[in-house]
């Protein structure tokens, strides 16, 4: 028996859910273990790893309240640009307000 295709497209979308819920909530990094590494870059210091941690959960918690309204392709390019470096959210959310400022200010060529 050959599945209708109305059937077909619903399976399709209801497999889609999922994706489209993940893709709206902000990517979770390792906070903890990248202000470690970062800290021990520098002999294990505590006030490091503190202020990395401050810092990184402003980021998040900025990130949370404008996530939704960031476009797919910025926050794909970013997350892949923060991922690169060991997940960070002070990357990530600097990364988009960089590239939220490019996509308004495209400037022209001239000969």
């Amino acid at each position: 028996m050959v599945p209708s295709q109305s059937f077909r497209l619903v399976v399709f979308a209801l497999l889609l859910v999922p994706s489209l819920a993940f893709a709206q909530a902000v990517p979770r990094y390792d906070a903890e273990g990248y202000c470690d590494q970062v800290a021990d870059t520098v002999g294990g210091s505590y006030q490091i790893r503190n202020s990395c941690l401050q810092q990184e959960q402003s980021a998040y918690n900025g990130l949370k309240r404008t996530w939704s309204s960031i476009s797919g392709r910025t926050s794909g390019y970013c997350d892949e640009v923060a991922r690169s470096i060991g997940g960070s959210y002070v990357i990530l959310e600097t990364c988009i307000q960089q590239e939220q400022g490019a996509a308004s200010s495209s400037p022209g060529f001239k000969y």
